[in-house]
């Protein structure tokens, strides 16, 4: 989801921004960026060569793929935002938040002031195609980084943030331990292997399905699963467009997965289920369909992410 800014009152955020400068110029405490200063550079998402803190002390992760990585990594922001549709912190990284830290916003739209009054000296900004929205978060630090390209699979945006965060080879642990888990499911999966998979997003206005490169997408293809022909197409990062109870039979498949975001789209869920033509499915006859948390299942994520796609998939599936 591309990233936006609001903010209140332009005097307020101007001395704001004053004062989160001011701080981190003085350095010290908690806004000394670790080895006296210094710097080096990296390349973001965009190809762009930015200079970050050798050992960053205040990070501010904007999305919860950075939050994910982050955690991953070993390192506690002091700044992140409310989940996607969500008025806290994801659940799965909420619990491994055990240092002090600041809700700067909501996924999406970042409160200016909030940002700078965390004092970072590093923001993992996620995908922000607008530069003005860039340009004042630099005002607040100028390592401020784009972290995600919003076509690429999670790895490779995890593998860039353990770059930016100076944690290269914790994040080669990270993904190995990653390719463990999915060899360890695999092996338990019996007459399930090879099974398609139907990944399904439940929204207020009706079912979505998960493109075939979103994220869970990925982590269900590094199992050996298939996806029914129908969720094949089109290609894609995200979920497809809402689809009518005409074409519900895209969603039938071996298994289901299947989750929501917020409570309006659980009650159209439930509406849903009443409905002969989801009812009929042979994927809802035979008792296959999983409830799954859709801010994990259905958005983007990172390792804490993954994981769990594999828990739920290995508590449903292994043999």
């Amino acid at each position: 989801m591309p990233l936006t800014v609001r903010h209140r009152a332009t005097g307020l955020v101007a001395g704001l921004l004053a004062l989160a400068l001011g701080l981190t110029a003085c350095g010290g405490g908690d806004s000394d960026t670790g080895s006296g200063g210094a710097t080096r550079a990296v390349v973001d998402a965009t190809g762009a060569t930015v200079r970050v803190p050798a050992r960053p002390q205040r990070v501010v992760a904007l999305t919860e793929t950075d939050l994910d990585s982050a955690l991953a990594l070993g390192v506690q922001p002091v700044g992140v935002t409310n989940g996607r549709f969500a008025k806290d912190v994801p659940g799965y990284l909420k619990s491994k938040l055990t240092g002090r830290y600041t809700v700067v916003g909501d996924l999406g739209t970042p409160v200016l002031e909030k940002v700078a009054e965390a004092r970072p000296d590093l923001i993992l900004a996620g995908f922000i195609p607008d530069g003005k929205v860039i340009e004042q978060l630099k005002k607040i630090t100028p390592a401020t980084v784009l972290t995600t390209k919003m076509a690429e699979d999670w790895k490779a945006t995890f593998t860039r943030t353990a770059d930016i965060l100076g944690k290269q080879a914790e994040g080669r642990d990270v993904l190995a331990a990653y390719d463990k888990h999915v060899a360890d499911v695999k092996g338990k999966l019996g007459g399930n292997a090879g099974a398609a998979i139907s990944i399904v997003r439940w929204n207020a206005t009706g079912p979505s399905y998960m493109l075939k490169d979103a994220f869970s997408s990925l982590v269900v293809r590094d199992l050996g699963f298939e996806r029914p022909k129908g969720q094949l197409t089109p290609a894609g990062f995200s979920p497809s467009d809402a689809l009518s109870l005409e074409n519900l039979k895209i969603l039938d498949g071996d298994w289901m997965f299947l989750g929501t975001l917020n409570p309006d789209a659980a009650a159209a869920l439930k509406d849903a289920e009443k409905i002969p033509a989801f009812k009929d499915l042979p994927v809802v006859r035979a008792g296959h369909v999983v409830n799954v948390d859709g801010a994990i299942w259905t958005s983007r994520g990172g390792p804490a992410a993954a994981s769990t796609v594999l828990d739920d998939i290995a508590k449903a599936l292994a043999k």
